[in-house]
């Protein structure tokens, strides 16, 4: 069963910080800077680029959009449901 987390308050808990150590141990590597407000990570699996943005501060506004979006890149690398990587 595919679970898709959709809660905004529920996705801004999760811990930046936490998200990074997470990144680092999946074979993550952040890559560069994206303005000044982000870091572009990078993983290739089977021959393709996998890309993920974080903020670089955990503060309201897009954070659980861009946040969201993360988790949907790691659904889909690791085939994992959300809930399980949540």
């Amino acid at each position: 069963m595919k679970v898709i987390v959709k809660d905004s308050e529920t996705i801004e808990t999760i811990n930046l910080n936490q998200l990074r150590n997470y990144l680092q141990i999946h074979g993550w590597h952040e890559d560069q800077h994206f303005l000044e407000n982000a870091t572009l990570w990078h993983k290739p699996v089977a021959g393709e680029e996998f890309e993920i943005l974080l903020p670089n501060q955990q503060t309201p506004g897009d954070y659980a959009a861009i946040i969201s979006a993360a988790i949907q890149i790691l659904e889909l690398v690791e085939n994992r449901s959300q809930i399980e990587i949540f």
